[in-house]
């Protein structure tokens, strides 16, 4: 092995030795070692490709090749109007689509977490699925799912410049790269893998355009970066100027002889491959979650949150929230504006006026709370800021998380007739705080995506934090968590929804920034909402009716301030759906009879109120507050109408605009689509009359896109999302944002408490799957309404005696309490109620015995 190769093992050694989370950012080398052109035989080749209709232009790329000015020759290819966009694509096609992946195997074999590529070819996915026995992920510029890459966990592999599946949308023009580097989410992504992870870049040479523009912008978005953290290994041949943007940036420069097409740099990687399997050399791997880096500041951002007012924009908070943590954790020194503007640009990595514009608005906050105070330094010139009395450290976080581990050890008691020694409260105290993080994150990554939230996966962090408690001790735990993320108080729910907004906001600001923070974000003109969502804006009562009517109120509000008019819309086929979601509730009453209270009771307390029929879940929860008596009185105030015509009038009259949709040639693709989607799944599927419905309003969403129009499809349903991801319609999914991300939306740019306990069941939704535990649930709160918690703190050894035979006896009898037809709902619920006098039974027994002690 040649000495330059040794060079190249050893920097290789040097790099991975510490690096945690390593990420590889490869150029167009790597794909030229898999039979691949680089860029100017690209050019050259897609110069020829035009020049038996377009000779002058063919001529005129061949000319700019020559001189080096290949972005500009790829410009003139996408203008010329001689030959057909389709022609085009079907070149760039075939000229990328034929590879070998093999030889970049021991490239593949090295340990990353992630690969960062400008090359637009497969052959580094194919090779690391070869290589790793593991397909990567797969990001690409231009797809709705791309801004996912800068929360993902998994290994992925992300085409940041575009991919030859849609050679429309590669970046190879200067009209192409200018319009990409104003792409926030592509920002994001460069610089959040820059400022966090340690990257070694590969495969690049002083030609190509595409390194050129990335290490322009990170050093006009970030900066330079701490020293050692990244490496550069680069051909000989390779220009100063590249090396010494490098250089600038703190990125450690190897180079190493480009003789005999860049020999040395892969039998280097080879031999360091070869070594990691003979020495069994595993990659560092990071113990804390992506989170970590937000985890120092939750507790100053949470401060503020808990004092602001309630129309005080999420991201406004999370800057203040950082500048304090800086002033308090140099306290009692005071800092300057540039000081305080670095420890954004560290904490962020933004940096630039606009930055600087938000930090001085964010101090003058602080100096108006009187939080912090102006410091004068006659020796020093501008303005100086210190922290005004001691840290406040992070006393309102811990006073939240405290709160709660006590909640829950009272739940502990009455629920399973115990009290958690100190160790256990301890492990409470620390699985609290870790699943705030987390649910953070997870809240984040959905909102990036568009998606509704997944339920809380709470179980593998207590797995994680309680390790060291008995199996039997964890299980209690396991069951008293679930039934405070399942039905909260009213104390529970608002501290989860003030905790799981906050680190929601901090955790999108540290990963996304620039589209958080100053993201000029322009509101939408119009709002289309699909029927899950009309129903609990519509219908007082529903534990949701509130948050959804204080959102959009304040979303109207904003808009108007704005001097923009937002149009709430309900697309007409919807209303077929929500005339059929009255009548059931009416045959639900029905078939129910003189039960029917308590059986809705009973329902909604196995459920959820939230859960169940909107109309039924309505109704129960304003008996409950006192405010209705009887379903009649109640459907007549919430639901004055009874057929479609009459609800349009009704909607209309508040405020809502009732749109129309065309079976044009749109829906008939998109219905296609839908179908399709929908056969392939396991579960009951969409009767097609639905599929209709969305499909209609999809054709609208995309009509209104195609014109350019403001326009956001707010719906609760996560499949359909991602039916049309990644379809020939994945745009509108751009367009689309869940029940959860409106309230999100609205929270971040405008800020709106509202109702904390019902934001906090949307945040932290749980829905329990095993029946036997919903049926303990369901027993322990039904003991709790009629017994005093004194006397009810042994029913736990009655409900785990019969909760598990109370669901086995419903199996038996096929009782189906999640039936969506009503004579069948009713009598499982019936069935349900008669199982409990043997629950009721035993409860009377336990409490006499405890009477007579």
């Amino acid at each position: 092995m040649s000495e330059s190769s040794q060079s190249v093992v050893e920097a290789l050694k040097s790099f991975f030795q510490d690096a945690a989370e390593p990420v590889m950012f490869t150029g167009a080398g790597v794909s030229m070692l898999a039979g691949l052109p680089d860029w100017k035989a690209l050019l050259s080749q897609m110069a020829e490709s035009v020049r038996a209709k377009d000779a002058l232009t063919a001529n005129m790329m061949t000319q700019l090749i020559a001189k080096g000015s290949l972005t500009k020759a790829a410009e003139y290819f996408w203008l010329s109007g001689e030959v057909p966009d389709g022609d085009k694509n079907k070149t760039l096609k075939s000229i990328l689509d034929s590879y070998d992946a093999t030889p970049l195997l021991p490239l593949a074999s090295l340990p990353v977490s992630s690969v960062l590529t400008t090359n637009f070819d497969r052959s580094i996915i194919d090779a690391i699925a070869t290589a790793r026995k593991q397909a990567p992920r797969d990001y690409r510029l231009g797809d709705s799912t791309f801004s996912g890459a800068v929360w993902e966990t998994d290994l992925y592999v992300a085409r940041i410049h575009g991919c030859i599946e849609a050679p429309n949308r590669m970046v190879l023009s200067d009209s192409q790269f200018n319009v990409m580097l104003s792409d926030e989410i592509y920002i994001d992504l460069l610089t959040q893998t820059f400022l966090r992870r340690p990257v070694l870049f590969l495969g690049f040479s002083f030609y190509d355009p595409a390194i050129k523009f990335v290490l322009e912008s990170i050093e006009k978005r970030y900066g330079h970066a701490a020293p050692g953290r990244h490496m550069a290994i680069l051909p000989d041949s390779n220009a100063s100027d590249l090396i010494h943007k490098a250089n600038r940036l703190n990125i450690t420069v190897v180079q190493y002889d480009s003789a005999d097409r860049h020999k040395a740099l892969w039998d280097g990687i080879a031999e360091f491959s070869r070594s990691l399997k003979k020495e069994k050399i595993r990659p560092v791997v990071s113990s804390d979650h992506p989170y970590a880096a937000a985890k120092q500041y939750l507790a100053a951002c949470y401060t503020r949150v808990s004092v602001a007012s309630e129309y005080t924009p999420l991201r406004e908070i999370v800057i203040e929230g950082i500048i304090s943590a800086s002033l308090q954790d140099s306290h009692p020194k005071s800092l300057g504006l540039p000081d305080l503007h670095e420890s954004v640009r560290k904490a962020l990595g933004i940096k630039g006026k606009e930055v600087n514009v938000l930090v001085d608005g964010a101090v003058k906050q602080l100096v108006d709370a009187k939080l912090v105070r102006r410091h004068k330094v006659e020796s020093e010139k501008g303005k100086r800021f210190a922290w005004k009395g001691e840290p406040e450290g992070a006393s309102f976080l811990d006073d939240a998380i405290k709160t709660l581990v006590t909640s829950l050890c009272n739940r502990a008691y009455v629920q399973e007739g115990w009290r958690p020694p100190q160790h256990v409260s301890d492990v409470m105290h620390s699985f609290l705080k870790e699943i705030v993080f987390r649910r953070g994150w997870d809240l984040g990554a959905a909102f990036a995506s568009g998606k509704a939230p997944d339920n809380v996966a709470f179980r593998p962090v207590l797995l994680e934090v309680g390790g060291r408690l008995s199996a039997f001790d964890r299980e209690r735990v396991e069951r008293t968590v679930e039934s405070l993320f399942q039905r909260p108080t009213e104390q529970e729910g608002a501290l989860l929804g003030e905790l799981g907004r906050i680190s929601f906001a901090v955790e999108l600001a540290f990963q996304a920034p620039r589209s958080t923070l100053l993201h000029k974000t322009t509101l939408p003109r119009r709002l289309y909402f699909d029927a899950n969502l009309l129903l609990p804006i519509f219908v007082e009562g529903h534990p949701h009716h509130r948050t959804y009517s204080n959102t959009l109120r304040t979303l109207k509000a904003a808009s108007s301030g704005a001097g923009n008019s937002l149009q709430l819309v309900a697309y007409s086929g919807y209303l077929n759906e929500m005339i059929s979601h009255k009548n059931a509730a009416v045959a639900y009453v029905k078939e129910a009879g003189d039960d029917f209270d308590a059986l809705a009771r009973s329902d909604a307390m196995y459920h959820g109120a939230g859960n169940i029929n909107v109309y039924i879940g309505a109704y129960v929860n304003m008996v409950v507050n006192g405010q209705v008596s009887d379903f009649d009185g109640f459907i007549k105030r919430v639901a004055p109408y009874s057929n479609e015509t009459e609800l349009r009038r009704w909607i209309e009259k508040q405020g809502f605009i009732v749109a129309n949709s065309a079976k044009n040639s749109a829906y008939t693709k998109l219905y296609g689509l839908l179908e399709r989607s929908n056969a392939t799944r396991l579960e009951f599927g969409k009767q097609p009359i639905l599929i209709e419905h969305d499909a209609l309003q999809l054709a609208l969403l995309d009509a209104d896109c195609s014109k350019g129009e403001r326009a956001l499809f707010v719906t609760a349903d996560r499949a359909l999302y991602e039916d049309i991801s990644p379809s020939d319609f994945g745009r509108l999914a751009e367009f689309m944002v869940s029940h959860v991300g409106i309230v999100q939306i609205v929270d971040l740019l405008v800020g709106s408490k509202g109702d904390e306990q019902t934001l906090g069941e949307l945040l932290w939704s749980n829905k329990v799957s095993d029946k036997a535990q919903r049926v303990r649930s369901y027993l322990t709160i039904e003991a709790l309404t009629k017994y005093d918690a004194a006397l009810a703190m042994d029913m736990h050894s009655v409900v785990e005696a019969q909760s598990e035979a109370i669901a086995k006896e419903l199996e038996r009898v096929g009782a189906d309490l999640d039936s969506h037809e009503s004579k069948t709902r009713v009598k499982a619920f019936r069935s349900l109620g008669s199982l409990e006098a043997n629950f009721f039974a035993g409860m009377s027994e336990a409490i006499d015995k405890q009477r007579k002690k």
